[in-house]
């Protein structure tokens, strides 16, 4: 018997690592991906109009309250607002495992939790017509719900339709929606489009376009077949799934013995509940790279760059009233590095993408460090942005900046002083240069491969749990930079990618001992690699059952 299973799988790998990409898989793969792309919106989606919304939160204040709204209270206020959706997305994120281990299943929790996204932004639509700013504070935290759980149940069900040798490629689709979320959002932010104090209600209710789409296809679209086969039982079901996504000349045999190899490792094993997987040491090595993957994803300072492109911009000569498309420009490059991710990822490999991604962040965090500070010290402090005189440090006198002379007194203002040709120009442009080296290391690298790596180094009974424990600490490392990180700016300016570059450097580290090449291999060869042999988890904790870890494929 032994003899027969270990020949039946070494079938199941040659015959696994043919797959198609079928117009069927295709579409199913956009209409997924159309839940991670309304992630990317939430994420951008406040930044252009801020200026228009806490207008309109001061008005709303004084609506409900009867007295002005504090500028500090104001900035608390937004902060929140901006943050909230973190919270709701870690609550999203605990739904995983519950929704689709339940009669759901990956295909029907998309359709339902777009109930979520719907709700959220017919809340956010509605609140000017009320005159409530609380409205748009209660449905970002539904959003952030929705969002929390949708990345992780879409990377799930790309992760099980796709066949080893595509699921690389498929896999970085996720993050390239996230992207082009992030993008689409910031182009319909500017104020000639929805950006403005007409249209702003239009661009925080554009959710309901996506969740009604992805909600109506994917009615019609087939389910993960090892969802149905594991996790449903139903074998029958399942064949029909592989032949609608791989079509009919596919040998159904050889996917569904695969998955049953796997099922049968993972019956010898207890069920795998969250308790379970966090106490196992046999899968600790998996959760590990899981978790210190996700969390590093939020630690290795991308939001930083993104909160600093737009005054390295102006800093470096761009009209303030341009930044703002400087600003989309850095988040095209962003979409078009995570395509090429996409040809490159089964090629290249994870480990080597993350790793050389890792390497190229922290030398670019250690050049802007030294870039941004002399940017911020080599400019004068009243705004002018001139930089330094030639003979002398500029000075802010009378309301307008001023040159003194050798003494120390007044000599001329700027504006009558001779032609300025600043000398530290080129430091500015020297920072856009490794902003954009850093974007494009992020989107080939830690954009896009956490996602996929957490659905490939578990079994099926331990994803959920996996996805769950990895989505809430990505969540948190989320909300914590997201708060932490403006504090830190303003009191240690440029420095503060110091920080940043020492986790790149741990990441570094970390990805060259501890994560394995996942490239064309199936689940139980991945398994072999974090030491897990045939199956056996002794030592998970006791009150467990055998019959949950429903088994996972290659992804």
């Amino acid at each position: 018997m032994k003899g027969e299973d270990s020949t039946k799988t070494e079938v199941d790998f040659s015959e696994a690592t043919k797959g198609k990409l079928t117009f069927l898989l295709a579409f199913c793969v956009f209409i997924a991906d159309l839940g991670s792309f309304q992630f990317g919106y939430t994420v951008s989606v406040l930044n252009a109009p801020e200026q228009e919304l806490r207008k309109f939160y001061s008005e709303s204040y004084f609506h409900f309250f009867g007295v002005e709204l504090g500028s500090d209270q104001s900035t608390l206020l937004w902060s929140c607002t901006v943050s909230i959706y973190c919270l709701g997305g870690l609550f999203g994120s605990l739904l995983v495992g519950p929704l689709t281990r339940s009669f759901l299943g990956r295909k029907w929790t998309m359709v339902s939790i777009n109930l979520l996204s719907v709700t959220g932004a017919l809340l956010m639509w509605g609140s000017k017509m009320q005159t409530s700013f609380q409205m748009i504070v209660v449905g970002r935290t539904i959003m952030g719900v929705h969002n929390g759980c949708a990345i992780w149940v879409v990377s799930m069900y790309l992760s099980e339709v796709s066949p080893p040798n595509l699921r690389g490629a498929i896999g970085v689709t996720h993050q390239l929606s996230i992207t082009i979320g992030i993008l689409v959002s910031q182009i319909f932010g500017l104020q000639q489009i929805l950006g403005n104090e007409e249209r702003w209600p239009y661009l925080l209710g554009f959710y309901v376009i996506p969740a009604v789409l992805q909600s109506f296809f994917m009615m019609f679209l087939p389910e993960s077949p090892r969802c149905l086969l594991i996790d449903k039982d139903d074998s029958g079901a399942a064949r029909k799934a592989l032949e609608k996504l791989q079509g009919s000349h596919v040998n159904q045999d050889v996917y569904i013995q695969e998955m049953k190899v796997e099922h049968e490792n993972e019956l010898k094993e207890p069920k795998i509940s969250l308790l379970a997987l966090v106490q196992s040491r046999s899968l600790r090595p998996q959760l590990l790279v899981c978790v210190v993957l996700l969390i590093g994803q939020q630690f290795s300072g991308v939001n930083a760059i993104f909160f600093y492109s737009t005054s390295i911009f102006i800093q470096a000569g761009v009209p303030e009233e341009y930044s703002d498309y400087a600003t989309i420009g850095v988040g095209g490059i962003n979409v078009l590095v995570t395509v090429v991710s996409v040809i490159v990822i089964d090629k290249t490999g994870r480990k080597a993408l993350l790793l050389w991604g890792a390497v190229v962040m922290t030398f670019s965090f250690a050049i802007l460090t030294v870039t941004l500070g002399l940017t911020e010290n080599l400019y004068c402090e009243c705004g002018c942005q001139q930089g330094r005189w030639p003979t002398g440090v500029v000075y802010y006198v009378g309301g307008s900046c001023v040159l003194p002379n050798a003494t120390g007194h007044q000599n001329a203002t700027m504006s009558t002083a001779a032609p300025f040709v600043n000398p530290y120009q080129w430091i500015a442009y020297l920072s856009i240069v490794f902003v954009i080296l850093y974007v494009i290391a992020f989107a080939i690298g830690f954009g896009p491969i956490p996602f996929i790596i957490t659905g490939e180094i578990f079994r099926q009974g331990a994803r959920p749990a996996a996805y769950m424990i990895g989505g809430s600490g990505n969540m948190i490392a989320n909300a914590i930079v997201g708060l932490v990180f403006p504090i830190l700016q303003a009191r240690i300016g440029a420095f503060t990618f110091l920080i940043f570059m020492v986790v790149c450097v741990l990441l570094c580290i970390f990805i060259a001992v501890k994560v394995p090449e996942t490239k064309n291999k199936t689940v139980e060869d991945i398994q072999k690699l974090f030491g897990v042999q045939g199956g056996a988890s002794a030592e998970a904790p006791t009150g467990t059952s055998n019959a949950a870890n429903v088994g996972s494929t290659y992804l």
